[in-house]
């Protein structure tokens, strides 16, 4: 006949066998793994490739952790930190699916945005040799022959700086708009540059700069030049780019803005690698090491 005892035994060791499996499991950190959010198709940032800027960073950060990075893809579009950084790990594991973004605004919604490690500034690229070689800001193409600035074809993307100066000056019939975020997995927003630029279906595109550079830079076929918008009263230009943990994860977001302090001038080698336009201190920009000294109004 069971005693009490031998009952309260085999509770206990019942329990322990139920808790054993998940005492066992360790999240991705635990693990020394740098799991990081990424967009699979979005150069100069990140491809499953692992040949954008912020691969090669995430992997600079882990190699200085001691750690091992692994990433985990999803299109960085509407409700991507819900489906990446706030999304629990699969098959038992412990945690979520990533655990760093790598890219995010200051202000980040729907997770805890680190320091900025980077500011840049949307831009014009235009082809050289074409009769724009003497611009130097957006204005400048107001200088030119009525004629000449009359057959321009500027493309945008809608509710951003470019398409704001385009439609502030007058030139809402000729611009083309171009969507940023589509439904198919393998357009991206260079596009606009290394397709309709180069094939001469715009003569001007409107642009995040360092996505307007990095595909100006891989343009073989057409020359082109990459000149930094100027900010104003009433247009922002340049945007500083944070990374992003997820709510009440203090120590981690110390951790990893301690790598963006002690490794600034190794990411800013990286930045220069991929020809990202830089904002400095004094307003100015550099841009594949031309600089741009621009009119504050």
């Amino acid at each position: 006949m069971k005693t009490i005892a031998s009952t309260l035994a085999g509770a206990v060791f019942t329990a322990a066998a139920l808790v054993a499996p998940q005492a066992q499991a360790a999240t991705a950190q635990e693990k020394g793994i740098l799991r990081v959010c990424a967009d699979p198709n979005s150069m100069p940032f990140s491809n499953q490739a692992g040949e954008g800027l912020e691969n090669r960073i995430a992997e600079m950060m882990a190699k200085d952790f001691g750690w091992k990075v692994e990433f985990f893809f999803f299109p960085q579009r509407m409700a991507f930190f819900r489906n990446s950084l706030k999304a629990k790990a699969a098959d038992g594991e412990e945690g979520y699916k990533c655990d760093l973004a790598t890219s995010s605004a200051p202000e980040a919604e729907g997770a805890v945005a680190t320091k900025t490690y980077y500011t840049s500034t949307w831009t014009m690229v235009m082809p050289a040799g074409k009769g724009l070689d003497a611009i130097r800001q957006p204005d400048d193409l107001l200088k030119l022959p009525k004629d000449q600035l009359a057959k321009l074809r500027f493309g945008v993307f809608p509710a951003s700086p470019g398409a704001d100066w385009v439609l502030r000056n007058g030139f809402d019939k000729q611009m083309v708009p171009f969507q940023q975020m589509l439904g198919d997995p393998n357009s991206y927003p260079g596009q606009m540059v290394d397709v309709s630029l180069v094939k001469g279906d715009i003569d001007v595109a409107f642009i995040w700069g360092p996505i307007g550079s990095y595909h100006a830079r891989q343009s073989k076929a057409v020359k082109l030049r990459v000149v930094p918008m100027v900010p104003d009263a009433e247009t922002v230009t340049d945007f500083s780019i944070a990374m992003a943990v997820r709510y009440r994860e203090p120590e981690w977001k110390a951790k990893v803005e301690d790598f963006l302090t002690r490794r600034k001038a190794d990411i800013d080698k990286v930045m220069a690698d991929y020809g990202v336009p830089l904002v400095q201190t004094d307003g100015s920009v550099l841009v594949n090491g031309e600089r741009f000294d621009r009119p504050r109004k």
